[in-house]
């Protein structure tokens, strides 16, 4: 996925996805929440991922969001403890796909400069041999 000429830059992906749910958002006039479904279903991703790389951005960019809730009061009155606990394990899942992600981009992006250089030792090499033997 990193592929697409960004050179494997860390943030990519969720780059891609908060400009791809602010283009839906603005051209269909959909909710971040329809937005966040419906990429989901294009790309395979599920729509927390989708959601949780959107925020992360946002985040980082200064978009003005509403304020999140401290940690265990996010108004799960009667749900019981495996809730909260269903839900951080689902979001800490959702950040280490985004990890795994960007580590893919990355790999990819150095296999890309592995086979460049063993080409470039190999026509090394070659010239190496024709001035030795001058």
């Amino acid at each position: 996925m990193d592929e697409a000429g960004d050179g494997g830059r860390r943030g990519s992906i969720g780059n891609e996805i908060f400009e791809q749910v602010e283009q839906l958002m603005k051209d269909e006039g959909l909710s971040r929440t329809n937005a966040f479904q419906r990429l989901s279903e294009q790309t395979g991703r599920r729509a927390g991922t989708v959601a949780a790389n959107y925020y992360r951005v946002a985040r980082q960019r200064g978009a003005a969001l509403q304020p999140r809730a401290p940690r265990g009061s996010r108004g799960r009155r009667g749900a019981g403890r495996g809730a909260t606990q269903s839900g951080d394990a689902s979001a800490a899942l959702a950040k280490a796909m985004d990890a795994l992600q960007e580590l893919a981009g990355v790999v990819r992006a150095q296999e890309k400069e592995l086979a460049t250089l063993r080409s470039q030792s190999e026509q090394f090499g070659k010239l190496k041999n024709l001035l030795d033997k001058m």
